[in-house]
């Protein structure tokens, strides 16, 4: 309990591409262990995006989700019932309009909110979240993607507002943080590349009031970015069946879920970031991070690792070698191969074919013993033995004849 007298709940909104997807991985493999200690994940596998959707009124990929509907409200139900710390965590909440953030803490008003923002640096993060939407099935270049960052909230059309709407950091919380103290607003920082593999859960766990080495956190590390040439397959692909109605549960099934990890896996050249763009980010990273230092939140780890020091080096997907994204579409057709003999149609069609495999057995028994059958008639005739239907062998004769 906190010293309002209500329990804190825990609210992760974000961002995308900050480790989110392993933190989730954590807290729900360790649900029972969580609740044994006082602390509740609520829900299930998957509750927390669907109540992201239905606070926000939004369907992921177009597609309503009949899960849908009413999560939100289970979500707070399941919370109001719980004595102690909560902790709600999906990172599309994090991109919600100002009036869907007052229902928000309106519906949990009687908890201690306490809003917490995993942040990492720019400069890696503008190629992540391009392949990213990629593989949500977007068509838009590298180039278009960057020109639309660059160009802002306003004039960057629906990729920049976007963008700056999940990403823009001192904005972002700025809207979430409104009647709440400053003390009540956590970004934890995302360690750079060569840090401890475990920091970001400490960081994370810690902050909620947990002992982080309690937990098992031997999970798998999903959601791993595509490489420069399996990203510019991938983006060619979206724009050859962009013309066909493709459910999305469908393409979120086969390319997001099982080929675009399948492929993220091969060896290859990372997605680059241009130098001219590095350098804004640069700019943009050192003003960020004064306006979140003035705002006076409390930050777990260290501002200074938001504002990056060394340019993602790699191919810009745009200008991929044909030669390279001849092998990346060779190894999606072997991916997609693989689904194929997995899916259901395959199994059918294997089960047919078993199916017409023991037909030509059995046909073929049949036939041998037909021939079986005269050959026996033969050899009876041969040696004189009147035929079975005849005259039957006494008990006993068969095996001196046989």
């Amino acid at each position: 309990m906190t010293r309002s007298g209500r329990p804190p709940v825990y609210f992760h909104i974000g961002a995308p591409k900050t480790g989110t997807t392993f933190l989730q991985y954590v807290l729900s493999k360790n649900r029972a262990r969580l609740r044994a200690d006082g602390v509740l994940y609520p829900g299930t596998a998957l509750s927390h995006f669907w109540a992201s959707q239905d606070l926000r009124e939004s369907a992921f990929g177009g597609h309503p989700d009949p899960h849908v509907p009413g999560s939100w409200d289970r979500l707070v139900r399941e919370i109001r019932s719980w004595s102690g710390p909560a902790v709600i965590d999906h990172e599309s909440f994090g991109k919600a309009r100002s009036e869907v953030i007052d229902r928000a803490l309106g519906d949990l008003d009687f908890a201690e909110v306490h809003i917490v923002y995993t942040a990492r640096d720019l400069a890696r993060q503008i190629p992540a979240i391009w392949q990213e939407r990629i593989k949500n099935r977007s068509t838009q270049t590298y180039a278009e993607f960057l020109a639309a960052v660059q160009a802002g909230r306003r004039d960057g059309g629906p990729s920049g507002r976007y963008f700056w709407a999940t990403y823009g950091m001192p904005r972002l919380l700025a809207r979430w943080s409104r009647g709440l103290p400053a003390d009540r607003v956590h970004i934890v920082t995302v360690p750079p590349p060569g840090s401890e593999p475990l920091l970001l859960w400490r960081r994370f766990a810690e902050l909620i009031g947990i002992d982080p080495a309690a937990y098992d956190t031997d999970v798998e590390r999903s959601n791993t970015s595509l490489g420069a040439a399996e990203a510019a397959v991938l983006r060619r692909f979206n724009e050859a069946i962009a013309e066909l109605d493709v459910p999305w549960p469908a393409y979120a099934a086969v390319f997001k879920q099982w080929l675009a990890p399948t492929l993220s896996t091969r060896p290859g050249d990372r997605i680059e970031l241009p130098q001219a763009i590095f350098d804004w980010v640069v700019d943009w990273s050192q003003e960020a991070v004064a306006e979140l230092s003035a705002a006076g939140y409390d930050v777990v780890g260290d501002l200074a690792e938001l504002v990056p020091d060394t340019r993602p080096e790699g191919t810009n997907p745009d200008e991929v070698p044909a030669e390279d994204r001849a092998d990346a579409a060779v190894a999606g057709m072997v991916g997609l191969a693989s689904i194929v003999m997995e899916s259901s149609v395959a199994e059918a069609a294997v089960r047919r074919a078993q199916r017409g495999f023991l037909t030509r057995q059995l046909e073929e028994m049949s036939r041998r013993s037909r021939m079986l059958g005269r050959l026996r008639e033969l050899w009876r005739q041969r040696r004189g033995v009147p035929p079975a239907d005849r005259a039957p062998l006494p008990v006993g004769e068969s095996a001196r004849h046989w």
